[in-house]
């Protein structure tokens, strides 16, 4: 077997090298695309300032430093002492902390975006702190603020479930449901037997049901209960209601003539479970909610005044989640705006434009002459050594 000579590339890695202008294109447009499905939402307006909102979350690694039980290797961070969890809006995530370790958290409820306050300054690429955010950069004074009604789990760190391990979805196996009251995340095979999917809608774990009673005493046939042994669900039963329609507020007599009220209202009498002494011994539990479950919460004064102490008002009212604003689909690449752009430049424009793409043609064909005269095939690299040194030229 003869030896390659070493100034000879393998053919093979040759091949994966050479660059085409269609390829580029091709792979320009594939990215964009890309781009297009991941970032659908505009990205140019911070929601600081619509107060505490229910809102998609993002938290970043690289800008916040855990404290050891909750640090990973190979995430690197430039803050030197452990900080607090902070989170962030959407448009925040990508125009203040792009190209840093970001973890998707998803919804939660009332929270006021962190970015630029005293919880989470953006950093620079030299590692210190910036001055605030891209998105508020003359709000100098946010660095002062403190968003003291934000609520933190072990989630800001990229932890989830009641086994408390780091979410990493290269290696992840199973699934993840999400509690709809604390927004907390755990594994199916933490939980344990699980209800097939089409039978539930939301899922509350056992944590949030031993926490809140109005939870515990909900009586509905909307609901599946999960019994727990030994730290998982064993077997799982549909919940049978006992229902006095005389305290039922969607109750109307036959007799009545007028049409059901559309907004809830609270309830004259309590519809808690009857037996709670029963209820509380068979704890703990998980529940599984079917579709109209929250209909059948209870609204009686003492009710109301447990869910207003707890702040589980989303329980009985309708809450709406703040979305990035869509963005307009692209109808062109890139390439195809800057050809369109160019046509609407005046002559004066389009005549700096085409001598300056005449320059940098003719260093390009100078550049390549001596491969095409070796044979010498065009990689990556030389492409970009060519753009650097015409950089340099420029200057």
């Amino acid at each position: 077997m003869t030896a390659a000579h070493k100034n000879e590339p393998d053919a093979d890695s040759s091949a994966d090298a050479i660059v085409t202008a269609c390829g580029y294109l091709t792979a320009q447009a594939d990215l964009e695309r890309e781009a297009a499905e991941v970032l659908s939402g505009k990205f140019d307006e911070c929601t600081f300032d619509q107060g505490y909102v229910h809102q998609p979350l993002y938290a970043c690694l690289t800008c916040t430093r855990p404290p050891e039980n909750y640090r990973q290797d190979g995430i690197l961070n430039n803050v030197e002492r452990p900080s607090e969890p902070a989170g962030m809006c959407y448009s925040c995530s990508i125009e203040c902390h792009t190209g840093h370790h970001i973890v998707e958290l998803f919804t939660k409820r009332h929270f006021r975006c962190d970015c630029g306050t005293q919880r989470l300054l953006p950093q620079t690429s030299e590692g210190s702190n910036g001055q605030c955010c891209q998105l508020k950069k003359l709000r100098t004074e946010l660095r002062n603020i403190k968003n003291s009604d934000n609520t933190y789990s072990h989630n800001f760190w990229g932890f989830y479930c009641r086994c408390d391990k780091f979410y990493d979805a290269s290696t992840e196996s199973g699934e993840m449901i999400q509690c709809f009251v604390c927004n907390d995340w755990f594994h199916d095979a933490c939980i344990g037997k699980v209800p097939d999917e089409e039978s539930y809608s939301d899922y509350i774990c056992r944590e949030c049901v031993g926490k809140h009673a109005i939870l515990r005493y909900i009586n509905t046939n909307n609901m599946i209960c999960g019994t727990v042994v030994d730290g998982r669900v064993t077997h799982i039963v549909a919940n049978s209601a006992i229902h006095d329609a005389s305290t039922d507020p969607a109750h109307v007599d036959e007799g009545d003539t007028e049409e059901p009220a559309k907004k809830k209202t609270r309830s004259t009498g309590c519809r808690q479970r009857q037996d709670l002494d029963v209820v509380d011994a068979k704890q703990p539990f998980d529940l599984f909610m079917m579709d109209g479950w929250k209909e059948h919460v209870c609204t009686c004064i003492d009710c109301m005044r447990e869910i207003e102490r707890s702040s589980l008002e989303f329980l009985v009212k309708e809450e709406d989640v703040v979305e990035p604003e869509e963005d307009e689909p692209r109808s062109e690449s890139l390439y195809e705006s800057a050809l369109r752009q160019l046509q609407t430049m005046d002559h004066a424009q389009a005549v700096d434009a085409a001598a300056a793409y005449h320059t940098l043609s003719s260093r390009l064909k100078d550049y390549l002459r001596p491969f095409a005269a070796s044979g010498k095939v065009v990689t990556n690299q030389d492409i970009h050594t060519f753009f650097e040194q015409n950089d340099k030229n420029n200057l």
